[in-house]
């Protein structure tokens, strides 16, 4: 989808991961979007709390982007604070929304929000920068409501209206003068069970069970139901999509990494989980989901094969024109004493363009280890081989996987020694920091304590 007008929801990712917005986290945010599609054009809104909000030294910056037009504001007392004001924006552009709501009370007005690449979210992560995903809006109670009210609104305005004629119950046409009492209004009608279920969206066997929960009798698929018992109904339905949670252990499994990576990945998503067996609401599942993604993202932007990402390793010029590589990327390892006799495959031209190793470590593995650990921490490391110049060490994950890392000769003492063997003992265990982590090549280099 070729669209170049973007709407900023300014107010949601200024405020992403934060209890206050920041206005430097969003000029963050728009600098990196900008980076990565530099054919587009941004419109960034803030809503009209945004200046309070904000630190004092930030707002005379805002004064000055909202004169130049870089920042505009929704007129004061617009219905929906500025979220009505960016999705009317978007839809009078055709341009896509930019935001981490899901706008759920707008999903009647606003059924465009459904179509592929219309909404994109975005998440800065520690130590990469901001990671861009288009999403899909999430449905819930606001959203069933809205929609229900939209069709509702659009079927009455489609009708023509009628003109008054008003009959006496012998047929006869009143006169100019008359009285005439109205009629009361129609008592509203029963609704069959089957027909409630396929108008809340769920089987028969669900509504029964909901019917049971709001103590409302209803034998079978074709009972009928009293209008007072199908609002009970409707509302238990409301409450459960309101409180629905799923345990730690069953997210885990859903996204396939162990119970001590998603409680690394809750924590940094804010959500409260305290053990593997922790109730977990659905709207914090996603949070979590959304945070796994990310870590997910990054990796494959830096595997990327269309070298959109600097992979390998990374050099800098020095006076005599010979290059060093750099602390940010781990050096590509030599081949371990073990499997001298074999040559690694490698991604890349065969006409002498640089080329690629082959990742070290599986992805999820991945995701587990930038959970679990930071750049700059420490862990507890066993050595399992040795190379030309270090040796590699595996560091332990939950369960039964290990992550293997990479530490240089020169990184094993001050001053280093010749050769890793003087310093480590093969299935010794030592104590390492964490210098940089290589997504591209699914590893990390490290440090001896």
């Amino acid at each position: 989808m070729d669209i170049t007008h973007v709407v900023v929801d300014g107010s949601n990712l200024a405020t992403e991961g934060r209890t206050l917005p920041s206005l430097k986290q969003l000029e963050e945010a728009i600098a990196a979007y900008e980076l990565e599609h530099p054919d587009a054009t941004l419109v960034v809104v803030v809503d009209a709390t945004f200046e309070h909000r904000i630190e004092a030294p930030e707002r005379d910056r805002l004064k000055e982007a909202e004169l130049h037009g870089e920042v505009v504001s929704p007129p004061a007392g617009t219905v929906g604070r500025g979220d009505a004001f960016v999705l009317k924006i978007a839809e009078r552009t055709g341009g896509i929304v930019l935001s981490n709501d899901s706008f759920q009370e707008f999903h009647g007005d606003h059924p465009w929000l459904f179509e592929e690449g219309r909404l994109v979210g975005g998440k800065p992560v520690p130590g990469v920068g901001w990671i861009f995903t288009p999403r899909t809006p999430v449905r819930g109670p606001k959203s069933r409501q809205a929609t229900s009210s939209a069709a509702r609104k659009k079927a009455s305005q489609a009708a023509p209206a009628k003109k008054l004629a008003v009959k006496r119950p012998d047929g006869s046409t009143p006169k100019v003068g008359d009285t005439l009492t109205p009629l009361p209004p129609p008592e509203p009608k029963k609704v069959r069970a089957y027909e409630l279920a396929k108008e809340l969206g769920i089987d028969n066997k669900a509504l029964l069970a909901l019917a049971k929960k709001a103590k409302v009798a209803v034998r079978s698929h074709s009972s009928s139901i009293e209008p007072d018992d199908a609002t009970k109904i409707r509302e238990v339905l409301a409450t459960q999509a309101a409180t629905a949670k799923i345990r730690a252990y069953e997210l885990a499994k859903e996204l396939g990494i162990d119970n001590k990576a998603l409680l690394a990945l809750a924590k940094k998503a804010k959500v409260a989980v305290a053990s593997h067996s922790s109730a977990i609401l659905l709207s914090d599942a996603e949070k979590i989901k959304t945070q796994a993604a990310a870590a997910v993202a990054v990796q494959e932007a830096a595997a990327a094969p269309d070298g959109s990402e600097k992979k390998g390793r990374q050099r800098s010029r020095s006076r005599g024109g010979r290059g060093k590589a750099t602390s940010e990327q781990a050096p590509e390892p030599a081949k371990t004493e073990e499997a001298a006799t074999k040559r690694p495959r490698r991604r890349g031209s065969r006409t002498g363009g640089q080329q690629a190793a082959e990742p070290v470590n599986a992805p999820l593995d991945l995701v587990a280890f930038v959970s679990t650990y930071e750049v700059g921490g420490q862990v507890d490391g066993v050595v399992t081989s040795f190379t030309s110049h270090g040796a590699m060490v595996d560091v332990a994950l939950s369960g039964d996987s290990n992550f293997t890392c990479y530490v240089r000769t020169e990184n094993l003492g001050t001053p280093p020694p010749t050769k890793a063997r003087d310093v480590l003992v093969k299935g010794d265990q030592r104590r390492y920091k964490i210098l940089s982590v290589d997504t591209a090549r699914r590893t990390a280099e490290l440090e001896l304590v």
